[in-house]
This record gives C-alpha cells, sequence and structure tokens, in this order.
C-alpha cells in the first residue's frame, strides 16, 4: 500500500462508500441499538405498532453510515421532512394536535 492508495487503485474512502452503499438491516440495527430503540427526537418507544422511521441528518439519501442516521418515531419524522416543511395543512394539525 502507498501514500495513493493499494495497487489496484482502491483505497480506504471507496470501500467505506461501498460499505454504506445501501441502507441494510445491520445499519438499521446499529442505529436502533444506539439509540436504544427509542425516537432520538422525543423518546417515544419504537416497537412493532411504532414503526422506526430513518431520517438522514446531512440530507443525501447515499450516505448511510449510522452516524448520519437518526431512528424517529413516524410523528418526528414527518416533522422533520422537507415536503412538510411550510405546508399549511401540517400546521394546522400540529395547532389542534396541542389542543
Amino acid at each position: 500500500m502507498s501514500f495513493f492508495g493499494n495497487a489496484s487503485g482502491n483505497n480506504s474512502k471507496s470501500k467505506n462508500r461501498e460499505k454504506y452503499k445501501e441502507l441494510t438491516l445491520a445499519i438499521k440495527q446499529i442505529v436502533l441499538e444506539r439509540s436504544k430503540n427509542r425516537c432520538q427526537n422525543c423518546s417515544k418507544k419504537l416497537s412493532g405498532s411504532t414503526q422506526p422511521q430513518f431520517y438522514y441528518v446531512n440530507g443525501s439519501k447515499k450516505d448511510n453510515r449510522p452516524e448520519n442516521l437518526r431512528a424517529l418515531c413516524s410523528e418526528c419524522y414527518e416533522d422533520r421532512s422537507p415536503k412538510h416543511k411550510n405546508n399549511l395543512f401540517s400546521s394546522i394539525k400540529k395547532i389542534l394536535s396541542r389542543n
């Protein structure tokens, strides 16, 4: 191995990219274990009835590293989802649910 990578031209960064190319069950399990099977926003227990949703911190769905993922309940995931931000219906729903 040299300063420019190994003889085949691959370096550790490209191996990392390949390793985290897809969101696998093993990666999901790592994120859930780190969060102790709770939503990382509201601490709701994630179980059979409350399926975890995985939120990408940096916004890139190609970056499946565990440190870029957060386990959220469906309510918190919807609140963070860009398609729901600045949505009038979503805002009204939040206001009505607080009363």
